[in-house]
């Protein structure tokens, strides 16, 4: 059968990949199995400014100015307020960013990319340019680096618990290597732990949490997302999210930047779509755009490592720390509008 041919095709329609289609016009293919907004994998919560800088401040259930890190023997809170944060509904901010995208959308699965065409179950389709968003994956750019052994895992449940703000629970006896939170969505909260060392066998563990806290499971979502970068280009494609292994380290936030890196990524390919640069020019482009964040991903890998391995009272002392003035004005601020455009936490795309 003959591939069909689009001006770009991209792979994948969670986060990333709506971030790229919303910044393209023309013949623009987007590829997912599921249909859009319905597989939430994501604790969902990010800055408020997110959801309202994309206009889908109608999915937002609930905002957050504390976090709260518990310990056995102490609890850490940080004030939010200069960057408020909140849980939003996956399917409404999904559904939301589809609308203002120009592209074709294909439920169909994709099995990988031969000679330049992108091969699925409903056919072969060809572009020029190709962006793989399929998250771990890594549908299109995949190889050993996408084996779930060099990632982390994260399970959740959606509770009837109910509060006020966020929370990370560190606590070797309840996961090792890892940490569990409690998010507040409105009517309940998502409890879940997250293994950096990949463990995916996480139900016991987290059953027992809500035990402790008096509540029970209701269905359960999980997954893996990466734990280190990952290539952000590979041979003629591109690569955003948890296909790029640009989700955070230490506190496991992938939205954001599959957001941020999707919409660069999305203004690049449509500068190639309309000639202003090559194919090779876009692809250089978005690799220096993503190794200038080499820095920041290092710092929090290295905060991950020390959570993961150092005693818990040793990296609750430095959670104190950041916590308290004059230290959570210089960082939180920086850390919290990183990817919002012209915020000092941002470089300038080039």
């Amino acid at each position: 059968m003959p591939a069909r041919d689009f001006d770009a095709i991209v792979v994948g329609a969670s986060f990333g990949g709506l971030a790229v289609a919303r910044q393209l016009r023309g013949e623009i293919l987007l590829l997912d199995r599921n249909e859009v907004g319905s597989v939430q994998t994501s604790a969902c919560g990010t800055p408020l400014w997110v959801p309202e800088a994309l206009g889908v401040s109608a999915s937002v259930l609930q905002v957050h100015e504390r976090l709260e890190i518990r310990t056995p023997t102490r609890t850490v809170r940080y004030d939010l307020s200069a960057v408020p944060f909140c849980t939003f509904d996956y399917r409404a901010f999904c559904e939301g960013l589809l609308a203002q995208c120009r592209a074709r959308f294909l439920r169909t699965s994709v099995t990988g990319i031969e000679d330049g065409t992108v091969v699925t179950g409903a056919g072969r389709f060809s572009a020029p340019v190709i962006v793989d968003c399929s998250g771990w994956r890594r549908a299109l750019v995949g190889g050993t680096d996408a084996e779930p052994a060099r990632h982390s895992f994260g399970l959740e449940t959606h509770t009837t618990l109910q509060d006020e703000g966020l929370t990370f629970l560190l606590d070797r006896r309840l996961i090792p290597q890892g940490l569990g939170w409690i998010f507040p969505v409105g009517h309940g909260s998502l409890v879940g732990l997250g293994s950096y060392a990949g463990r995916s066998k996480l139900k016991p563990a987290l059953d027992r949490l809500l035990r402790d806290h008096g509540t029970a499971a209701g269905s359960y979502h999980g997954t893996y997302f990466p734990n280190r970068p990952l290539r952000s280009t590979v041979g003629r494609v591109f690569a955003v999210g948890d296909a790029a292994g640009q989700c955070l380290p230490l506190t496991a936030e992938g939205i954001r930047p599959a957001l941020y890196f999707g919409g660069e990524c999305g203004r690049i390919v449509q500068r190639v779509l309309d000639g202003a640069v090559s194919l090779e020019a876009g692809l250089e482009a978005y690799q220096r755009l993503v190794a200038r964040y080499r820095r920041p991903y290092r710092v929090l890998q290295l905060a991950q490592w020390m959570a993961a391995h150092t005693p818990t009272r040793w990296f609750a002392m430095l959670t104190q720390l950041a916590a308290m003035q004059p230290f959570l004005p210089r960082w939180w601020p920086r850390y919290g509008r990183f990817g919002r455009p012209g915020s000092a936490g941002v470089p300038a795309a080039t």
